[in-house]
């Protein structure tokens, strides 16, 4: 049996929310409205790069949002896809 769009767009999510650097991410994130690059990498403690490997896999997948601001990258989630996608996700008194 063929997958559609729909299954593909589901699986290609829960596959990138299921690695523990990116469940954090999206849990901090729901706990604030935005956070920038270095404050984020830090308050995860990895680096730039794996931030930004991390961070292009949720925006790859549409839950994460990303404004630019000269060399500085600012990141939130976009609620309404996670919502839609895995609600449980922002809810802020989970782990993180």
């Amino acid at each position: 049996m063929a997958l559609g769009e729909r299954d593909r767009e589901l699986m290609k999510a829960y596959r990138a929310l299921g690695d523990p650097t990116r469940l954090r991410l999206v849990r901090l994130l729901a706990r604030r409205e935005e956070m920038g690059c270095g404050e984020l990498g830090e308050e995860l403690g990895i680096s730039a790069s794996t931030l930004s490997y991390h961070t292009s896999r949720l925006e790859d997948c549409r839950v994460l949002n990303v404004r630019r601001k000269g060399q500085f990258r600012f990141f939130s989630l976009r609620k309404e896809e996670l919502q839609r996608l895995a609600p449980a996700l922002l809810e802020t008194s989970g782990p993180g």
